[in-house]
């Protein structure tokens, strides 16, 4: 219900009938799954991590500015999703978008951040577990279905995508082809129906 599991049993059963009938229609065995969530516990922000390169950046620098970008005071009831790499700016030269292999003495990244609340995806994971399915990777469901609907012309020329749910609509902002801003709200189609 708006994004968060309220049944673990019921929520099992709909992800095994539902792992079924596509594998059924596709005619092929489904054997991992990426599991998107949503809800008004997700939240995000943007942060920025640097470190110091000997001479040449190499993918390790990229690892480690991306970590120290993370490096901030998070809840203990909340866990990171995402640090997706924004930018890079190197020597103060912003707008890279792949700086391995420049010559540089300092490497900074902005990212973009998005959290969740750790009992809510325990939750998830019970039921895809349950429902005995192999689990890829967690996205945010904005974040997927940016990258499922929108061409890399539209990101970088920057849009607001939203994707109105039964219960909740997911918003993510793009813009330079980078993800800004993501945000969950709590209302969707179910409340106009019902409105109505």
């Amino acid at each position: 219900r708006k994004g968060v599991v309220v049944d673990i049993a019921a929520t099992a059963a709909a992800i095994r009938t539902s792992v079924a009938e596509a594998e059924r229609m596709a005619g092929v065995d489904i054997a991992t799954v990426y599991v998107s969530v949503t809800g008004e516990h997700i939240a995000s922000l943007n942060s920025r991590g640097a470190v110091n390169v000997p001479k040449e950046i190499q993918d390790e620098h990229v690892l480690q500015a991306c970590y120290a970008a993370r490096q901030f005071t998070l809840p203990s009831d909340r866990e990171i999703l995402h640090n997706l790499p924004r930018q890079f700016i190197v020597d103060g030269q912003e707008g890279i978008r792949h700086p391995v292999g420049m010559s540089a003495t300092r490497l900074e990244v902005e990212t973009h951040v998005v959290t969740a609340a750790t009992s809510f995806i325990e939750n998830v994971l019970k039921c895809v577990k349950r429902a005995r399915v192999e689990i890829e990777e967690l996205v945010v469901e904005p974040l997927a279905t940016g990258l499922a609907v929108l061409t890399e012309a539209e990101r970088q020329l920057g849009v607001v995508l939203a994707d109105i749910g039964g219960g909740t609509t997911d918003v993510v902002l793009f813009a330079d082809g980078a993800i800004t801003h993501t945000k969950i709200i709590p209302v969707g189609g179910n409340h106009v129906t019902n409105d109505l």
